[in-house]
């Protein structure tokens, strides 16, 4: 698998979930822990000199052989990125959006986690505000970020949040910090995100968010159960 240096982004009191996972899932990928300052691009093009992936603290890592684009595609561009709304481009549900009051639109772009080659860089912006239309992205394939997302909790059918949880069975980047952070989730969101994948790294959190990652792994048994048909009994059973 080809391997890029992994820049943990650290602005939250998640960063054992992050470096937990790196070395449980890409233990020979190295990594480097690095304080937020001004923006994420800044940060990262301060703190490396060779193309890296960059992520957020509390961003679980469980990346396989092919995740990745190709090191020569990500060469030709300045930055890969993902865009910051799951249903943005969804003819069903990206009006949501504006009826729940929400910024995000579909130009709006994740800085939560990025490939970014800083050998494409002039010059180190002060901020992240205006930078991305100016340079070269590449779209980040969409299993490099399952995440979490403002109208999963407040607006989107059940349907459509477990649809989206099943996708989280092919993902390898779990981005739910902002649900970690707030330390509650609801039935929308524990069928929409896989929260269980934090448990093996939740020893060091506080209760509050061991507690609903614990309460989210019922109804991942379900979730599971239908993007990979396992036995009915595995989905019954209490363990």
């Amino acid at each position: 698998m080809s391997r890029l240096k992994i820049l943990v982004i650290e602005c939250n009191r998640l960063v054992s979930l992050t470096i937990n996972s790196i070395k449980a899932n890409v233990p020979d990928w190295d990594y480097e822990v690095v304080a937020y300052k001004d923006g994420f691009i800044p940060t990262a093009l301060r703190n490396s000199d060779e193309l890296c992936l960059v992520v957020k603290s509390g961003i679980i890592l469980d990346l396989k052989d092919g995740d990745l684009p190709d090191r020569e595609l990500l060469e030709q561009y300045d930055i890969c990125v993902s865009r910051d709304g799951v249903f943005t481009d969804n003819p069903s549900n990206k009006h949501i959006y504006k009826l729940v009051g929400s910024p995000i639109n579909q130009k709006a772009m994740d800085l939560s986690i990025f490939c970014i080659n800083p050998k494409r860089w002039t010059r180190v912006p002060n901020t992240d505000v205006g930078v991305l239309p100016r340079v070269k992205r590449l779209r980040m394939p969409r299993h490099m970020n399952h995440k979490s997302d403002p109208i999963v909790a407040k607006a989107i059918s059940a349907k459509t949040a477990m649809d989206y949880g099943m996708l989280a069975e092919q993902a390898s980047v779990f981005n739910y910090v902002d649900v970690f952070e707030r330390g509650t989730v609801n039935g929308n969101e524990m069928f929409a995100y896989a929260l269980e994948k934090a448990l093996p790294f939740a020893n060091e959190l506080p209760d509050v968010q061991k507690l609903a990652i614990r309460t989210a792994k019922h109804a991942a048994k379900l979730r599971v159960g239908l993007a990979k048909c396992i036995p009915i009994q595995d989905i019954t059973n209490e363990h």
